[in-house]
């Protein structure tokens, strides 16, 4: 048998040992380097995206359509559509003529004031070198804004839909009807989202779709009593707290929400399974989301099928929860613990009188009698003017008899 000879190549790319091993002390030094950097790596790409993350979804969704509707008016006007490009001076002298002469159709119908706003806000927000609401330059520009929406509100032309409460009798007949039934597929599908609408304070659409079984979690009190909480930040525009606020067990009542609740979880398809096994196992849902619309409509078609007083929309659940904490007492600073919001001023605008108050208001003001205090004594009042001094010169007492 002729000599053969096998060569083993130990050292790979390298020639030698003392490559191989120089090689092998450069990686192990670069790696300590990178576990001894306190700061992370970021890419440009990542760092894009971070700053595209700021705003939200509807929040980019009004600023692109505020942008076209100015890009859309330059154009007619056979002006550059980049007002990006605009000096300062000039894009003042051109939102003075945008903001008198913007409409929402060709058939003259102006916006809302609420739209008018968001417009500003949402041109204000896609340029990033001027701020056309606080800078000196845009005064005049902003004075015909300001004059624009005081004319729109004096002759009643503010075409802003507010979300109206839903009345007390009209929250009786859905509670009372069959289409919130928890014993049916679509009725406990119905009742969950309502009790989660209406106890959460959730605005409108929004994230309702990216809800999951998870984004829930049942704890249950010092006292024992059950209740369910968001178990993430649902990443809405309000909601940024977790595990706030939550519904509570309420004992002994057939359309409690933790009950409910559970009931829809135990109806879930939880794993892969055919779907003929299905029914034999009790299972209602599958694992698909629900469509963008049924979600967006689902209280529109509940007023409708049990024929309540007005069609409402989801908003609506967001204002007659603010509105029945502020009917039992609950402070401001309360009602925003549980609505998300920041600011009071916001929370004003989910506040109205309710028809019930509007009647007690209308009694006490046609009534030929003085309304009394219930206590049988008169009730006095000291009207003092905020400059007075303390001699109590400046004092009047008032008092009113029944």
């Amino acid at each position: 048998m002729s000599d053969f000879i096998i060569s083993f190549n130990l050292f790979g790319e390298f020639d030698n040992f003392e490559d191989w091993d120089a090689a092998e002390e450069k990686e192990r030094r670069e790696y300590e380097k990178k576990k001894e950097k306190r700061h992370k790596e970021v890419t440009p790409e990542e760092l894009d995206e971070l700053e595209d993350d700021k705003d939200e979804l509807n929040t980019k969704k009004t600023t692109k359509w505020a942008v076209k509707i100015l890009r859309d008016f330059l154009a007619d006007k056979n002006m550059d559509i980049n007002f990006k490009s605009y000096t300062a001076a000039t894009l003042n002298d051109v939102l003075r003529l945008f903001y008198a002469s913007v409409q929402s159709t060709k058939e003259g119908r102006e916006y809302s004031v609420a739209s008018l706003r968001s417009l500003r806000a949402g041109i204000n927000r896609h340029l990033s070198d001027v701020n056309i609401i606080n800078d000196p330059v845009f005064k005049t520009s902003n004075a015909v804004f300001k004059a624009i929406l005081k004319c729109y509100i004096k002759s009643g032309k503010d075409t802003s839909v507010h979300h109206p409460r839903i009345t007390e009798s009209d929250l009786q007949i859905i509670r009372c009807s069959s289409v919130l039934s928890p014993d049916t597929p679509v009725g406990l599908v119905r009742k969950v989202w309502f009790d989660i609408q209406l106890c959460f304070a959730r605005r409108g659409r929004e994230g309702s779709r990216e809800l999951t079984m998870t984004s829930f979690v049942i704890q249950r009190d010092e006292h024992g009593v059950e209740y369910v909480s968001l178990a993430h930040n649902p990443q809405t525009k309000n909601h940024k707290d977790p595990n706030e606020p939550h519904k509570e067990n309420l004992r002994g009542d057939p359309l409690c929400p933790v009950k409910s609740f559970k009931k829809y979880i135990s109806k879930c398809k939880v794993v892969v399974s055919p779907p003929e096994a299905l029914h034999h196992c009790g299972i209602w849902y599958s694992r698909e989301p629900m469509g963008v619309h049924y979600l967006g409509n689902m209280l529109k078609t509940i007023s409708e099928e049990v024929g309540l007083s007005r069609v409402y929309t989801n908003h609506s659940l967001r204002s007659t929860a603010v509105g029945r904490l502020s009917d039992a007492g609950l402070e401001t600073r309360q009602i925003m613990s549980v609505t998300g919001h920041r600011c009071e001023r916001s929370l004003q605008a989910y506040w109205a009188p309710s028809v019930q108050d509007r009647r007690e208001w209308s009694n006490i003001l046609s009534s030929p009698n003085v309304p009394s205090s219930g206590r049988g004594e008169p009730q006095t009042l000291n009207l003092r003017p905020s400059n007075a001094h303390d001699d109590g010169h400046a004092n009047i007492a008032i008092k009113l008899y029944n």
